[in-house]
């Protein structure tokens, strides 16, 4: 694989076409910043418990953009917050809320990145969905 995806590549030069169109995106934090096509992942698509793929792979010093399509999600890739998750030895642990915000969610609309720098296999799962299998994986190749 390369330094760069395929679809880091597309996803970059769609976002500078839709940057410019008003209304798409909004700095303020006021309200949506992205659409589907914004993520590589899509949290919540259609109001289902599932993420969309559930599997992503990537190289080393990619990131990651997970989409939230609907309200009530987040991602959580740390091992303390639960007993699902996973990642490879030496990985830094991720989230998209803060240490002791374990239940606060993404609104509809937003974005959480993340950038993988250790080989491996992440597991990660919503945490207020995680029951009812909202897991997904992201797997990182040299």
């Amino acid at each position: 694989m390369t330094g760069f995806s395929r679809r880091s590549l597309l996803r970059t030069g769609a976002l500078a076409v839709t940057g410019g169109v008003a209304g798409c995106t909004n700095s303020d934090g006021d309200g949506p910043t992205g659409t589907p096509d914004s993520g590589d992942v899509v949290a919540g698509p259609g109001g289902a418990y599932a993420f969309d793929p559930d599997s992503f792979t990537v190289s080393v010093g990619e990131t990651v953009t997970w989409y939230f399509a609907s309200p009530s999600h987040n991602v959580g890739c740390r091992p303390g917050d639960d007993p699902q998750v996973a990642l490879p030895d030496g990985a830094d642990p991720f989230a998209s809320y803060d240490d002791g915000a374990v239940g606060r969610t993404v609104p509809q609309g937003e974005t959480y990145e993340h950038t993988f720098e250790t080989a491996g296999e992440y597991t990660y799962v919503c945490i207020p969905h995680s029951r009812q299998g909202m897991v997904g994986t992201v797997v990182v190749e040299e």
